[in-house]
């Protein structure tokens, strides 16, 4: 009877060691399928951009044990499109074109902020409905906005302007205005513009930035819109008249310090935003968004933002921007902590910090921005009574690749200007 006892009490003793070992087991398993891993990104940045970002991701890595291997490319439309047809898209892509995001969710490639616990709810409560909506397809929230730049912004040397009597433009300044601030500059012997637009393989895009800033303040909202859905193709006269403008500034004898077009295609767009802020200045203005701020501050580490440099608005009031949009092809436990952070005020604050970043957070209070150059382009990024997202970047894929090209070809040839809108319609998907 005894022996029988004993013999029970060792099997249930056993079965609850064997139980208690599979629990263990089993709790190490979710342990090891939670943990942290490497998040794949595929971004546009480099140079000073490249390491603001990383700064920003820096605490993620350390707070989490997860680690980000990122890889950046101008050329990011082609890139990431190879990728995705190829079956090995990045965890996470941060283009600043909503074009191939918009075709991705539509084929069911992207995954829905939804499927990361608690993702949707911080954006949609603490971002602008405009962005919103951007960042939605069929009513499904697919991205959010991390970064977002004005690019209605004319930078110069406000201690060059005093010497010499030059009064900024503002918003309700025209291109005319423009027109006359640039010669009156050129009768006392400086430059006017430093104007670049080399980028690689993308090699064009900061003249389509002039192009579209001057079809929003000279043709109007509804005809830039119709550009973009298509029911307004490139070679109509109002866009042509918005290439000309363009190639009055960047064509016109001495208007440059580049000294024309050939310059101006050699030359890149992070060092032409220097010339205005040499010593003496080599030119007196430079058109380029908010992010030049950042190129500015790097090159002249002494430079104090509002007394050796400073923008005012593109003259017409209205003002294109760009964004990055953030967008993920799974929902990885590693995936969604990334994405996660990288929608929080907390994280966008170290770049803010920095400089060169603004926030559509609401969250981020505009006393948050290091200086008064960084809180202006805030408050004309958020405050702006005609805002158009990047009209490139909107349209994305092959049509936006012979956006870029047509700039550099413009340039080289103007003549032709009627056959490369013929061109660039034409690629439209």
């Amino acid at each position: 009877m005894f022996d029988s006892k004993r013999s029970r009490l060792l099997l249930i003793l056993l079965a609850i060691t064997a139980f208690a070992v599979l629990a263990f087991a089993a709790c190490e398993d979710e342990e090891e399928e939670a943990e942290i891993g490497t998040v794949d990104v595929l971004g546009i940045w480099g140079d000073e951009e490249l390491v603001s970002f990383e700064a920003m991701v820096a605490p993620w890595e350390a707070d989490t044990g997860g680690d980000m291997a990122f890889t950046g490319t101008r050329d990011i439309t082609t890139v990431l499109t190879t990728r995705v047809e190829g079956g090995n898209p990045p965890d996470v892509a941060i283009p600043a074109e909503v074009g191939r995001f918009q075709q991705f969710a539509g084929e069911g490639k992207l995954t829905p902020l939804s499927d990361c616990e608690g993702l949707e709810d911080t954006v949609r409560d603490n971002y602008p409905q405009g962005f919103i909506d951007l960042g939605s397809v069929d009513g499904v929230l697919y991205g959010f906005f991390m970064k977002a730049d004005t690019k209605g912004t004319v930078w110069y040397n406000p201690g060059f302007f005093a010497d010499n009597g030059y009064e900024p433009l503002t918003a309700d300044s025209t291109f005319a205005d423009l027109v006359a601030l640039s010669e009156e500059i050129l009768a006392d012997g400086t430059p006017p513009w430093s104007i670049g637009v080399e980028s690689g393989e993308a090699s064009g895009w900061p003249g389509t930035d002039w192009i579209q800033q001057i079809l929003l303040n000279v043709a109007g909202g509804a005809v830039y819109d119709g550009v973009i859905d298509g029911s307004i193709p490139f070679t109509d006269s109002r866009v042509k008249d918005a290439w000309e403008k363009f190639g009055q500034i960047a064509l016109t004898e001495g208007y440059t310090v580049q000294e024309g077009a050939v310059g101006i295609n050699a030359t890149n767009f992070i060092d032409a935003t220097y010339p205005p802020f040499e010593s003496p200045p080599e030119a007196a203005l430079v058109y380029l968004g908010g992010f030049a701020s950042g190129f500015i501050t790097d090159q002249f580490p002494d430079a104090v933002a509002g007394e050796d440099f400073d923008f005012f608005p593109f003259p017409g009031g209205g003002v294109t921007g760009g964004a990055n949009i953030v967008y993920a092809f799974n929902d990885d436990e590693t995936t969604c902590s990334f994405l996660n952070y990288l929608a929080s005020a907390e994280a966008q604050r170290v770049w803010v910090d920095r400089g060169g970043f603004t926030s559509v957070n609401s969250q981020m209070s505009l006393d948050s921005y290091p200086d008064a150059v960084s809180r202006a382009q805030a408050e004309q990024l958020t405050g702006a009574e005609v805002f158009r997202f990047d009209l490139d970047d909107a349209i994305g894929g092959a049509l936006q690749l012979a956006f870029f090209e047509g700039v550099t070809q413009y340039l080289a040839n103007p003549d032709n200007l009627d056959d490369i809108l013929t061109g660039i319609e034409a690629s439209r998907e």
